[in-house]
């Protein structure tokens, strides 16, 4: 994992055009198996191991994501993070549902701002 320091940030346009790019093109990571499940203990799960966050994609190519009933955390460098690669692909899917919902938006859940 690259240590704080060892890479240039990206912030602002430059990241959000990155991502966009992304996102927006159609690809399949050398290294990901279909039927394989990916699965990260969150930040806090105060020893409790299988708390954290999975995903699986089906031979058809959908993704299927599991999470702790609780939510999970994953946090920055600062914060002692130790899924820093996970917390960057959550920004991912943050954008990735924005952009979703401003291109064809659906009935909005109720309004979550709980943060644990």
């Amino acid at each position: 994992m690259p240590r704080k320091g060892c890479y240039k940030a990206l912030e602002g346009d430059a990241a959000r055009k990155l991502a966009c790019k992304l996102l927006e093109t159609p690809f399949w990571p050398d290294g990901i198996d279909t039927r394989t499940r990916y699965f990260r203990t969150h930040d806090d799960c105060d020893g409790e191991m299988h708390k954290g966050i999975s995903v699986l994609f089906s031979e058809d190519g959908d993704s299927w994501v599991r999470t702790c009933p609780d939510g999970c955390r994953f946090r920055t460098y600062g914060g002692g993070g130790m899924s820093l690669r996970v917390r960057n692909a959550m920004l991912l899917l943050a954008l990735a549902i924005k952009m979703d919902n401003e291109e064809r938006p659906q009935q909005p859940p109720q309004e979550d701002k709980d943060v644990h």
